[in-house]
């Protein structure tokens, strides 16, 4: 089994972990705009003294959607660790860990139908359809980016259960879709999770160059708002 350090800053949590042998050591930190002061100390907490090389095989990497800068934060520094000791990386989608996060968790139950979200922090939230299946999350479709009420299902049913800060748009969102689902907008990846999961093998590691990872930016149309228009952000 691989040592699979794991990171993710794409929400306002920043989460590493190190899964070493059935062991995870992690750190997970609720820091908001701050992941760039944070990340290196949390991963030197994580090593315990020991070298990137004696320690890790594989880095995973959110690549988002979510924060602009969260992003660049978490590819860079998987980057800048991967060319140092030539280790591959493998990106993931935020969304799904944190879908899985949110199961591992005990918050989902077999056959939830889940919309899990991240919010663009534009007046737009990011969101991803999919299933808890079998202790696993399996998605419907692809992550995207669209305003509350213009969500529409990419499932056969309405959510039983939305994760993810874009739950803070619920009474915009329309009433057809998610009616009758439990909302848990504190939902956050969480890399413990994730660094276990590719660790065991539960999900696939794709490795690859570290010039290979890129931020996957889901928005394309992008009507920025200064500070004072995006109101007050929890």
């Amino acid at each position: 089994m691989p040592r699979v350090l794991a990171l993710d800053t794409a929400t306002h949590a920043c989460t590493l972990a190190l899964y070493d042998e059935g062991e995870v050591r992690g750190c997970h930190e609720i820091v908001a705009r701050a992941h760039n002061r944070h990340i290196l100390g949390m991963l030197s907490v994580i090593l315990d003294g020991r070298g990137l090389a004696d320690a890790v095989d594989a880095i995973a990497c959110g690549v988002g959607p979510g924060s602009f800068t969260g992003l660049r934060v978490a590819v860079s520094v998987a980057q800048g660790l991967a060319w140092s000791q030539e280790l591959p990386v493998h990106g993931f989608c935020s969304l799904a860990a944190q879908a899985h996060a949110a199961g591992h968790h005990g918050l989902l139950q077999d056959g939830d139908c889940v919309l899990s979200t991240i919010d663009a922090q534009i007046d737009q939230l990011y969101g991803l359809w999919g299933e808890w299946r079998e202790g696993a999350f399996v998605a419907d479709g692809k992550a995207f980016v669209c305003a509350p009420e213009d969500l529409l299902a990419e499932s056969s049913q309405p959510a039983t259960v939305v994760i993810g800060s874009g739950a803070r748009y619920q009474e915009r969102i329309p009433e057809d879709l998610t009616s009758a689902a439990q909302w848990l907008p504190e939902v956050t990846p969480d890399a413990r999770v994730t660094a276990e999961l590719f660790g065991t093998g539960t999900l696939a590691l794709q490795p690859e160059p570290a010039h290979a990872l890129s931020p996957q930016y889901v928005q394309r149309d992008i009507g920025w708002k200064k500070l004072s228009e995006q109101g007050r952000r929890d």
